[in-house]
């Protein structure tokens, strides 16, 4: 079982985002999958309900629907020291790699830079254009 843990960014993006965004078609694509866990942590569905509740929350009821019908594992975000992320971020990486992920798909591209950089190898962290190419490199087909 491959787990894909995503970033907060990842989840709102996906939900307000257009059907053809890499979020979005990233999220559809791999919810339900046999083969992979999709998972995040309680810290990052709480950043998307906050942002919900202040700029978007007629969006609230799709978001709870959003996470009944994924399967989205939520996982617990230690507060465990991760060397080179900023404090705001590390219970999220600290989250993926207590989660066992493979790969850590998140839009923030100060947090891709502070990941690579602190030669973090697991969870690979990865874009969803990136992973997107990655499934596809699998030979994954979207049926």
């Amino acid at each position: 079982m491959i787990v894909v843990f995503l970033d907060s960014n990842v989840l709102l993006s996906s939900l307000i985002g257009s059907a053809h965004s890499p979020p979005t078609v990233l999220v559809d694509w791999l919810a339900g999958r046999e083969n992979i866990t999709l998972a995040t942590g309680r810290c990052c569905i709480q950043e998307v309900e906050r942002n919900l509740a202040k700029k978007l929350p007629q969006a609230q009821p799709i978001w709870q629907k959003f996470l009944s019908a994924s399967g989205l594992r939520v996982d617990a975000c230690p507060r465990t020291p991760v060397t080179g992320i900023n404090a705001k971020d590390m219970p999220i990486v600290a989250a993926a790699i207590a989660a066992k992920a493979a790969y850590f798909v998140t839009g923030d591209k100060t947090l891709i830079t502070e990941m690579r950089a602190a030669k973090i190898k697991t969870p690979q962290t990865v874009t969803p254009r990136e992973m997107l190419e990655e499934l596809l490199a699998w030979g994954l087909s979207l049926g």
